[in-house]
Formats: structure tokens, sequence, C-alpha cells
């Protein structure tokens, strides 16, 4: 991915992902494009989830790439790029808290979600074609719709208020290097790291499967990105999103 990217501006949007989806039918985009929104009005978020922002407060943008090299079956590691970059620019930022990743794609600081992630592929045949990814961080936003769980954002956590496009533009390099590995085949390396930062990995905690209350232990995530959970007097179990609800103090 070239460092130089192209880079579009909008103040209000309904969606970036969408937007990047129409873009991608009408016209020739450069891999890196980034298309930011001060305000998104309808940003999505996992399944029928919709991401929630105040106008200007937020990064909230979406990023073109085409992965033509990575074999279809292989691209929940573009997760793992997406998810990881996000980690890196919050360490680089200093947030003191437990960072993590919520399978399959919350970002969280300590018990509470800093940022979202929604990937959208398109395959065609054998060909990884393109892949739009949706990212949402919450930067200086200081009061939430109490109707969200548990959100928190970086003024939050440090106190201090920060340029959104710079944030923006940080995220993005963070994510250029974690795209690269990739594109070296250190796809190991990005595995790992990834699976060290999930959230509950090797802890016991209690967790909603087909509306029961169960104990569960997380191991990781299988190639397609399905987790993979230890679960009392029983072997790993695979499980798609929306199959598990995490319960979180």
């Amino acid at each position: 991915m070239n460092k130089l990217h192209p880079f579009i501006e909008l103040q209000t949007v309904d969606s970036t992902n969408f937007y990047a989806e129409q873009l991608l039918k009408t016209q020739k985009v450069s891999e890196g494009t980034i298309i930011f929104a001060h305000d998104q009005t309808s940003g999505k978020g996992q399944g029928e989830n919709n991401w929630e922002s105040e106008p200007r407060k937020n990064a909230t943008f979406s990023l073109v790439l085409f992965p033509k090299f990575l074999p279809p079956g292989q691209q929940f590691l573009l997760n793992k790029v997406i998810a990881l970059g996000v980690l890196d620019f919050l360490v680089r930022v200093a947030v003191e808290q437990k960072l993590s990743v919520k399978w399959p794609n919350d970002i969280y600081a300590g018990n509470r979600k800093i940022g979202g992630i929604l990937i959208q592929n398109t395959v065609c045949g054998t060909v990884y074609e393109s892949c739009i990814a949706g990212i949402g961080v919450n930067i200086n936003q200081k009061t939430f719709n109490t109707s969200l769980p548990n959100p928190v954002s970086l003024k939050q956590i440090t106190g201090k208020d920060y340029p959104v496009k710079d944030a923006v533009d940080l995220i993005v390099a963070h994510i250029d290097e974690r795209y690269q590995q990739l594109q070296k085949g250190l796809s190991e390396l990005l595995d790992r790291e990834y699976r060290e930062q999930l959230f509950g990995i090797n802890e016991w905690r209690d967790y909603f499967v087909d509306k029961k209350l169960i104990k569960g232990k997380i191991r990781g995530v299988d190639e397609s990105g399905m987790l993979m959970m230890e679960m009392e007097n029983n072997p790993i179990s695979h499980f798609n999103h929306g199959e598990v609800e995490f319960v979180i103090p």
C-alpha cells in the first residue's frame, strides 16, 4: 500500500462503507483510498447494528484495499490486520488500560468499547477482489447515548483532545505496517498477535450460547474467523458471529 493515500473528506454521509461501495462500482479507485466523514449519519456495525458517533468528534472512515495476493479462504487475515493496526495506534497514544479485540471486531480498552470495525469483502471466483474496511474509533466524544452498553473515548481515558484527522492518518499508518506484514507472508505473526490480544483469551468467563449461561474459555479463532471456545466438559466448539454473547461486567 502506498504511504500517500488518496483522501476523500466528506462533511456528512450516511455510511462511509456505502459511499466506498458505490465508488468502486462507478470508477477506478486506488488502493489505500480513505473515505473520511466528519458526520456519519447511518454508520454500519456488525449485523444489524449501527455505529453511533457525535459529529466532528471521532475517527469514522473507510479504507479500500485490493488484497488480490490473498486466497479468499484466508480473508479473515484482513480483520486481524485492521484490528492490530487500531490497537497499535491506541498503544502509540498511550492508552494505559488493557487493550483487546472482542471477537470478532470490537476494540476494547479495559471492559469498554473504544472502537469497531466492519469488513466488507468482494470475492470473484478464486480472486479476492476488494476489501472495504469501515473503522470507527471514539476520539473526543465525552457523552454517549445511554442505550449504548459500555462506550468510552480516548478523551475520557487520557483527558486530552486529539485532532481527528491526525488520528485517522496515524491509524492508517499503523494499518499500513500490518498490511505490509501480510504482503510479506508474515501471517503466523499476525495470527499469534491477534490471538494474544483477544478479549477473554484463556480465561474462564461467562457467555450466553443459545440463550443459556455457560462457562467458556476462548482458545483462538480459526482460519475462517470462527471463534474457538472450550466449554466445561466439552471439547473445543466453533462459533459464528452472533452465536455467542459476551457477559461483560
